[in-house]
């Protein structure tokens, strides 16, 4: 094992702080992209330049004392399968998951804060919470550019503002987003009407795992699509907004749900958790689907004991490469990660008393 246990061993205790909205909104996330002034952009950089400004980054951010605590892994160091754990922790991007030659990562010792170097920017800084707290992940990622941008020279243009390999990134360089929970919506087939008119909104909708991942679980995260032109405190407000009024339709169609189909909604939650305690073996996508019904019974008091803090840990414990970490060689097989993977929700359920 290369991650450190530091890592590895620890729970992301910010999943588990009380924040606003986690009914709907499990997390928030903002990241910024930078580039180091007079560099080649990393697509189209060669090898001895991506290693240039890999050392020019890590020599600057060794004399930072802010960034010192951070665990700094090189991804050249990093097998597919510990890349794969830090892309389901939300740590990486599935970009960076692929690995590669001068790549590396700086993890801040609470689990909610990361630097990746030669991503698509030389440099991305990304902050995460429990809830709808954009504020505070804003607050978080600010001083951290502050911080980084003390030691290492941003590449920066007056009109256009911060300069970035996606055209979609100049400017700001921010890519806010959240991830909701819309089971709602989803069984009321309202899903598509309420997310097809965001890109009118200058925002668009990602996976579980967020750019180029597919929904899973009625999992959704919604950001900001384009960031010249337009103010961090613009971008932000104009997503929280938008969150609002999902949240605020997502709520109507659970009480409706309810309300209307109360035996069917009743019946597919105990469905829900009747396989998950009692189930031997379960894929990733069925485990997604029925956590995903059981956290829909939870405002409603179906299981008193769980809570949604509690099902946003499990939702990442049940994914491939976490069940690797835990289990070894023995989780290597997609057979045997099935098998673990159906304990591992059986032994969660059992401790939060619900069986």
């Amino acid at each position: 094992m290369t991650i450190p246990a530091g890592i590895v061993a620890k729970e992301p205790e910010w999943l588990f702080e009380p924040a606003p909205c986690s009914n709907v909104v499990t997390t928030s996330r903002a990241r910024f992209a930078r580039n180091v002034d007079g560099q080649q952009f990393a697509p189209h950089a060669p090898p001895s330049v991506l290693e240039e400004v890999h050392d020019e980054i890590l020599e600057a951010l060794g004399r930072n004392k802010f960034v010192r605590p951070f665990f700094l892994l090189e991804l050249t160091e990093v097998t597919a399968s510990e890349r794969a754990f830090l892309k389901e922790r939300r740590l990486i991007s599935k970009e960076m998951e692929r690995g590669g030659a001068s790549r590396a990562v700086y993890v801040a010792p609470e689990l909610k804060s990361s630097i990746l170097i030669n991503e698509e920017d030389h440099l991305r800084f990304q902050c995460l919470e429990n809830g709808l707290q954009l504020p505070q992940v804003m607050a978080a990622l600010e001083q951290l550019d502050d911080e980084v941008g003390e030691v290492v020279p941003y590449a920066y243009h007056d009109r256009y503002g911060y300069l970035t390999a996606c055209p979609t990134n100049l400017g700001t360089g921010l890519r806010a987003s959240v991830m909701m929970h819309l089971p709602g919506l989803s069984i009321r087939n309202e899903i598509q009407s309420n997310l097809q008119p965001l890109p009118q909104h200058g925002l668009t909708v990602r996976g579980f795992h967020g750019e180029n991942s597919e929904n899973s679980g009625d999992y959704f995260q919604i950001s900001n699509e384009v960031s010249l032109g337009k103010s961090k405190e613009q971008i932000v407000e104009e997503l929280a907004e938008i969150v609002t009024l999902l949240m605020e339709k997502e709520l109507e169609a659970r009480s409706l749900l309810h309300r209307e189909s109360r035996l069917g909604i009743q019946d597919a939650i105990w469905r829900a958790y009747g396989i998950l305690t009692h189930a031997r073996r379960i894929d990733t996508n069925e485990a997604m689907r029925l956590l995903s019904r059981l956290r829909l019974g939870i405002d409603e008091g179906y299981v008193k004991e769980l809570s949604h803090e509690t099902l946003n840990l499990l939702a990442m414990e049940v994914q491939p490469a976490h069940l690797v970490f835990r289990h070894g060689a023995d989780a290597e097989t997609s057979e045997n990660r099935d098998q673990a993977r159906a304990e591992l929700i059986r032994q969660r359920l059992l401790e939060a008393g619900t069986k």
